[in-house]
């Protein structure tokens, strides 16, 4: 009975696996209406770790600017050390604020559309301290978009353009 010894040591190693804080997803609804809306969000990790976070925006946006930012405030097992973030593709920029107590991020006027999408990862709880050590720890920010509104001139210049065309193929065409 050979695969009894490989049974075990394939159930060992799989209960050695990592560790990790729970990773968090959350739908956070735009407020206002378009060109401008806004949204806050809140993050509550309860486990030490490193974690993986994703907050979608709804609705999906056309062509629009966007600006994000983090906020956490705390130490010891309400600490959150924030490793990197990106909004869509965009990363944010991140700072630690004195003591690694105050940590925060953001950006301003990233182009995005569709979709918006921030991930953030990071350490939850003491750090260097043990994982899946029961914590409260918590994150916040805003997200402020504006879409991109042609102005009038734009429609004119498109109305134009479309009007030379047509002067040109009739005038290719009665040739």
């Amino acid at each position: 009975m050979k695969l009894k010894p490989l049974f075990l040591a394939a159930a060992l190693a799989a209960s050695f696996g990592t560790v990790m804080a729970e990773d968090l997803t959350s739908t956070v609804a735009l407020a206002g209406v378009a060109p401008l809306q806004t949204a806050g969000f809140s993050m509550t990790h309860m486990y030490s770790g490193e974690f993986w976070d994703f907050i979608t925006f709804t609705p999906s946006v056309g062509p629009a600017l966007v600006d994000t930012s983090l906020i956490t405030i705390g130490f010891g097992a309400s600490n959150i050390n924030f490793w990197e973030a990106y909004i869509g593709a965009t990363p944010l920029t991140l700072i630690a604020g004195p003591m690694g107590i105050i940590e925060g991020g953001g950006v301003f006027g990233a182009s995005e559309s569709g979709t918006l999408q921030l991930l953030v990862h990071g350490w939850a709880g003491p750090s260097p301290g043990p994982e899946q050590m029961p914590i409260n720890a918590v994150y916040s920010g805003t997200l402020n978009v504006v879409t991109v509104v042609p102005e009038p001139e734009t429609y004119g210049m498109l109305l134009g353009g479309l009007g030379v065309l047509a002067f040109l193929a009739r005038r290719r065409k009665a040739a």
